[in-house]
């Protein structure tokens, strides 16, 4: 077969040259010189994506490969899902740009409609272009609707890494010259992780909610300031700390917790919302009791195209009315607010995330995934501490030793080369980088998930 041939998105990997190519080393090499090292790590030369379909991703040596990060979880519906290719190429040949926030298009009133419908009691929608501008929107309505700057975040949370955002972003931590602007918006407690319990006092074999307690002692000492938080924001599973799933009280007991001191609760679903999870948003997993009063979406809402959104309840995103300047200019501005490309990629993509037995397909999936990894975990006793997962959301957590816990990022890195090699890409994750984060696209057939689960055996 060609290395050209039309990929279909269902074919299991082929490596021709061992990664990084000749092809790719020498790409890599002409964009080090022009594009800033500010998106650079330090490790060894990359692959180079040529093109993508489904599952499948090919680099410009022809190398073929199971896809495992879905562009960390954007292309939800695999890469040049025809659904939404399809739906920008028309949107494209009739209007391509507007006004951002001055005049509407066609596009965006059916895409704020629909949004708004899946939203149910959080119904008003203000679209973003990506996950770290959804946040700092939430974080404004926030301020706007309780007149307070500061807010509560959480340890190991990820929100992203624009200006606004990185104020809530404790991991990875930003270069110390940008930690030193921060305003201190932030108070940071712990997240609930039965294995690296991050609680002043941890608890034992079982949880005592340690973590918890002493999160609300901090909020308190903080209401009982002069600079008080008026919101909490939170991943209901986190997702860059290493798919950390919290204890199934957690969020009901934050927000009934948050709504006894008069706390708004904004939840950050812009990595596990949009059926990444099961269902559409991963808060629903713990009940009505945990709905929130914002919610941040983005990622893999449009399938591909560059999309987010904030969604609140009625009252809160109302406020920004009173705000509003007397010239009538709109109190919140973007070029590409509502790109008109964006919006018709993203209404084709929630027709299928939505479509009658889609979620079904992927809690199967996730199914899959989860026992897949209790088979990764059972192979490698000695290096494997821990595996986590929700739907097609997962992570494999290396240790020195699992009496210990000590974190080996050496092996995790290991351990990814070895899949690079035999045609599976996944991407690091974790706090202390011993982690292996999985999130393939939300179409990966079962037989590619159970063949880049077979290729996880390592012997170290």
């Amino acid at each position: 077969m060609s290395a050209r041939s039309p990929l279909q998105g269902d074919e299991l990997p082929r490596i021709l040259t061992p990664p990084p190519g000749p092809k790719s080393r020498a790409s890599v090499k002409r964009l080090r010189r022009v594009e800033s090292p500010a998106i650079w790590g330090k490790g060894a030369d990359p692959i180079v994506w040529s093109r993508g379909r489904g599952a499948v991703i090919e680099d410009l040596d022809g190398n073929r490969y199971l896809d495992l990060t879905s562009g960390f979880g954007a292309v939800s519906l695999g890469h040049a899902a025809p659904e939404v290719a399809r739906a920008v190429a028309r949107q494209g040949k009739r209007l391509a740009q507007g006004l951002g926030d001055l005049t509407p298009n066609e596009a965006r009133e059916k895409l704020v409609r629909t949004l708004s419908k899946l939203g149910g009691a959080l119904s008003r929608v203000l679209l973003a272009s990506t996950g770290s501008e959804a946040v700092e929107l939430a974080l404004k309505t926030a301020a706007i609707a309780t007149t307070r700057r500061r807010f509560v975040a959480f340890s190991g949370g990820y929100h992203g890494d624009s200006y606004g955002a990185l104020e809530a972003t404790q991991h990875p931590e930003p270069p110390a010259a940008i930690r030193a602007q921060r305003s201190g918006r932030a108070i940071h407690i712990p997240y609930p992780c039965q294995y690296r319990c991050s609680a002043t006092k941890p608890c034992a074999a079982v949880c005592d909610r340690a973590c918890f307690t002493e999160g609300l002692a901090a909020i308190d000492r903080a209401l009982g300031g002069e600079d008080p938080p008026g919101a909490i924001l939170v991943e209901p599973i986190q997702g860059r700390a290493g798919a950390i799933v919290p204890p199934a009280w957690f969020l009901p007991e934050l927000c009934g917790a948050a709504r006894a001191r008069g706390l708004l609760v904004i939840y950050d679903e812009v990595m596990t919302g949009a059926c990444r999870t099961g269902p559409f948003w991963a808060w629903e997993r713990s009940g009505p009791e945990a709905e929130p009063d914002l919610l941040c979406a983005g990622k893999g809402l449009g399938g591909g195209v560059a999309i987010a959104a904030v969604f609140s309840k009625r009252k809160w995103m109302d406020r920004w009315s009173a705000v509003a300047p007397a010239s009538g200019e709109a109190p919140h501005a973007s070029t590409f607010y509502g790109h008109p490309l964006a919006c018709a990629g993203a209404l084709a993509a929630l027709r299928v995330l939505t479509a009658r037995g889609f979620r079904e397909r992927v809690e199967a999936r996730g199914r899959d995934l989860a026992e897949g990894l209790a088979r990764v975990a059972s192979r490698h006793p000695s290096i494997v501490g821990e595996v986590r997962s929700a739907g097609l959301l997962g992570a494999i957590e290396f240790v020195r030793d699992r009496d210990s816990r000590e974190p080996a990022p050496d092996r995790a890195k290991a351990a990814l080369e070895a899949l690079l090699a035999r045609g599976v890409l996944a991407i690091p994750g974790g706090i202390h980088g011993n982690v292996i984060s999985l999130l393939p696209p939300l179409t990966i057939t079962e037989e590619q998930l159970r063949y880049a689960l077979d290729q996880m055996s390592w012997g170290m």
